[in-house]
């Protein structure tokens, strides 16, 4: 199989448009998230870049210290789930292949391939949680029109979000093991209030 990351966008476009079931939907969903991470860093390192005003008072360098290191925190935890998100992309259709071919198999080798199925995207979906709601920090660290381009990426979060997580729960539809079942609904419940709940950017 392919390493859809390391294709080119037009390629990925192609393979996704033919008539093979990969990448579908889980792979969108971690490579939207991986745009939507990487607008984002844009954003952080154009601020970066931006040198302090001149003549700031003491406490206004302060300030601008705190920021600044602020940014690059938030700079290197988004480093770190963009390429977690990169990852999924190419896990995603392997996955998915494991779950197809376990069907008119053993039950409990289903119910595994399923459980895994979930397990990626719903870290895929924690991923975003994170990553949104740095992308709202971002928000009020910078300034100026590159403000619009969070706005951008807090789509993408959202798209990227509500792609995985709906990807998942269609596995726990499946699930027969009501233990399993019930937990990973709740997993899923539980990470929805809270991207529903930083909402607004």
């Amino acid at each position: 199989m392919p390493l859809f990351a390391d294709t080119t966008l037009r390629n990925y476009l192609d393979q996704l448009s033919s008539d093979a079931p990969v990448p579908g939907g889980g792979s969108v969903s971690a490579y939207a998230a991986a745009l939507a991470i990487g607008l984002s860093q844009m954003v952080t390192r154009i601020t970066l870049a931006r040198k302090p005003k001149a003549g700031l008072s003491a406490e206004e360098q302060k300030k601008e210290a705190e920021k600044r290191a602020a940014l690059e925190k938030i700079l290197g935890l988004l480093e770190k789930v963009k390429k977690d998100a990169l990852e999924i992309v190419d896990i995603d259709p392997k996955i998915y292949q494991e779950v197809m071919a376990a069907y008119g198999g053993a039950p409990e080798k289903m119910e595994d391939a399923l459980n895994n199925s979930f397990r990626l995207q719903a870290d895929l979906a924690l991923l975003v949680v994170m990553a949104r709601e740095w992308n709202q920090t971002l928000a009020d660290l910078v300034a100026g029109s590159i403000k619009n381009d969070l706005l951008v990426a807090a789509s993408l979060y959202q798209a990227s979000f509500y792609g995985a997580w709906h990807t998942a729960m269609i596995n726990v539809k499946y699930m027969k093991d009501a233990q399993h079942k019930s937990q990973a609904e709740k997993a899923l419940d539980d990470l929805k209030k809270r991207f529903d709940t930083g909402s607004g950017q």
